[in-house]
Formats: structure tokens, C-alpha cells, sequence
């Protein structure tokens, strides 16, 4: 009697010995879950808002920069598709009556490590935007080219913080050889 338990008990713990050693799924990779909090879950969107601006210098302590009500109030959107999608809207109050609702378009993307965010317009449609790298040039009456701004924040952007709710960006920009600006950009969630 004994004799025919024992091919049972062999099947029946070789089964939980196999099923006992299956290997776990792969934690995902930081840029990932990253992604998801910026953009939501696969094929989802995510809206944004500015709600804050600092810059520093190399010789001066962080400044608040006022947000005006029309640039404060816009939304930017990051999709979480496989182009990665990003556009930034007009919100409610527009900078002008004949001002575009899109006002730039481009694609997202993280480091591994969700250390960085690059954020690359390739598509600005008003000066407005955020993310657009646009050069400005100022010239005097007789036509001469008297200065050059770069509007706009420079990426890559490091990102100092991310949740459900809150998003907070530092990025650098060197203004010749000597002086650097740090920008911090803290977002909202909406």
C-alpha cells in the first residue's frame, strides 16, 4: 500500500518544486515608472501646470519669477504612446485674441535612470511656449542687430522630484563662458 503513495508524492512535489522556482518579473525600469507618473498608464495622457519659476545665478540666490495669468494658465500634456507625444495649450486666458490653442508640439523621453527628462519641440507654433529653444533678435531702427535672447528653457531637465500630483524640473543654461542660470520649474498636476 505504501509503494503506490510514493510515485504521487513524487509527482505531487516535483510540481511544487518546479512551480516554487519560477522566476519573478523584472523590476521595471526607473524610467518607467517615471513615465507613468508624468503621463499616466500606457496610452494615457497627463496634463500639467506651471505654478512656479525660480532662477538663480552664479552670483545670485533663486528669484520667483511672476506667471503672468495667460502663460499660467497653460496645460502641458504628455502622452504615454509609443511616440511619446507632448504639447503644451493655451489655457482660458489667452496672451492674445488671435493666439493659437497649441502652442508647441514635440515628444518626451527619460534616462534609464529617470534621472533626466529630455523634453525636444520640434514644432512651435507661439512664442509662448515653454520648451521651445527660440532665438529672439533685437535690432535698432537703421536695422542693426543690437542683442539676441534665447526664449524658452533649455533641456535636458533634471528632474528633482515626481508624483501622482507634482513635478519639479531644474535645468541649466550657460550665458557665455562665465555666468550659468538655473532654472527650477514646479508643475501640478490636472
Amino acid at each position: 500500500m505504501k509503494v503506490r503513495y510514493v510515485p504521487v508524492a513524487i509527482v505531487l512535489c516535483s510540481l511544487l518544486v518546479l512551480t516554487g522556482c519560477k522566476k519573478d518579473d523584472p523590476a521595471p525600469l526607473e524610467a518607467e515608472v517615471k513615465g507613468k507618473l508624468l503621463a499616466g498608464e500606457k496610452d494615457a495622457s497627463k496634463g500639467w501646470r506651471l505654478i512656479g519659476l525660480t532662477f538663480a545665478t552664479s552670483s545670485s540666490p533663486a528669484q520667483s519669477q511672476t506667471l503672468i495669468g495667460c502663460f499660467a494658465d497653460n496645460i502641458y500634456t504628455f502622452s504615454n504612446n509609443s511616440s511619446q507625444d507632448y504639447q503644451a495649450s493655451e489655457g482660458a486666458s489667452k496672451c492674445g485674441t488671435d493666439s493659437p490653442d497649441v502652442i508647441e508640439k514635440g515628444n518626451w523621453a527619460f534616462t534609464l535612470d529617470g534621472l533626466i527628462v529630455n523634453i525636444v519641440v520640434d514644432e512651435t507654433i507661439s512664442a509662448q511656449g515653454l520648451f521651445s529653444t527660440e532665438v529672439l533678435f533685437e535690432g535698432d531702427a537703421d536695422g542693426n542687430l543690437t542683442d539676441a535672447y534665447i526664449i524658452g528653457y533649455p533641456y535636458p531637465a533634471s528632474v528633482v522630484s515626481l508624483t501622482e500630483t507634482g513635478l519639479t524640473l531644474e535645468m541649466n543654461r550657460a550665458i557665455g563662458t562665465t555666468s550659468k542660470i538655473k532654472y527650477t520649474l514646479t508643475f501640478t498636476a490636472i
